[in-house]
Parts: C-alpha cells; sequence; structure tokens
C-alpha cells in the first residue's frame, strides 16, 4: 500500500482537520505530486477535491481546481 508524503498529510491536517487519507486518495495524491497526468473517479463524496487541492499547495505554481460539484447540485 502506498503511503501519503509527509507534507501532503500535514496540509490535509492544517487545512482540513483530518488525520490522514482515505486509502484511494493516496495513489491519486502521490501521482499529482509526481507530476504524472491523473484522473480521478471516485463516488460522490469520495474525496476527489482534496484529491487535487494538497497537490496544488504542496507544489509551487498555480494550480486551479474545477470541481462541478455546484452544478450537480443544481441539476
Amino acid at each position: 500500500m502506498m503511503h501519503a508524503s509527509t507534507q501532503a498529510i500535514e496540509i490535509l491536517q492544517k487545512y482540513w482537520g483530518f488525520e490522514h487519507f482515505r486509502s484511494s486518495q493516496v495513489p491519486i495524491i502521490e501521482a499529482a505530486l509526481q507530476g504524472q497526468d491523473v484522473l480521478a473517479l471516485l463516488p460522490t463524496g469520495g474525496g476527489k477535491s482534496i484529491c487535487f487541492q494538497v497537490p496544488g499547495l504542496a507544489r509551487e505554481g498555480i494550480c486551479i481546481v474545477i470541481s462541478p460539484l455546484i452544478a450537480l447540485m443544481q441539476d
């Protein structure tokens, strides 16, 4: 099983207050941190946004995360 980096866990704890990632989030976060192209398919409430927000905070530069949640709620 993969483990999230210490930096990613620190970001998760600081901004979201969670102690650890869900097991389905770890490979997504690690791939994004390594600069790989990532497509994450998780169920509603599966924590997809965090999978991209955490690496966005961990890496230098600008990261834009687009989440369709509001659009889904309006439909």
